[in-house]
């Protein structure tokens, strides 16, 4: 292979990785990354902001979800949400993951063959 399709193919690998890095990125931002989620006795689910210092989190302390408000050094529980309404949003939310990790990690399979 000559320089210039070596070149291009460095190119093509670093906006894979580029790419790849972007996607968890924002799924972290989203709360889609569950793993190792199911282990720890509190998790937070999911995140909004309302205003600069206010936010809005759904908690998961055991097998009960909460609403949680906080803002400005307050934190206050808003109400209990039943898990029939939360748990199938995070099967929705954990397949959604996994559609949107399987490209990369098939590249990631493919870049780990030896070369033959």
């Amino acid at each position: 292979m000559n320089f210039v399709g070596q070149y291009i193919l460095a190119l093509l690998v670093m906006g894979l990785l580029l790419f790849g890095l972007y996607s968890v990125v924002r799924a972290l931002s989203r709360g889609r990354l569950f793993a190792g989620a199911d282990k720890r006795l509190v998790n937070v689910i999911e995140s909004t902001f309302l205003s600069q210092n206010t936010t809005i989190h759904v908690v998961k302390i055991a097998e009960k979800y909460y609403i949680v408000g906080g803002g400005s050094g307050n934190l206050a529980m808003l109400g209990e949400i039943a898990p029939e309404n939360i748990d199938p949003w995070l099967e929705t939310q954990r397949n959604l993951f996994a559609e949107q990790t399987r490209p990369v990690a098939g590249f990631m399979k493919y870049l780990r063959k030896p070369p033959r």
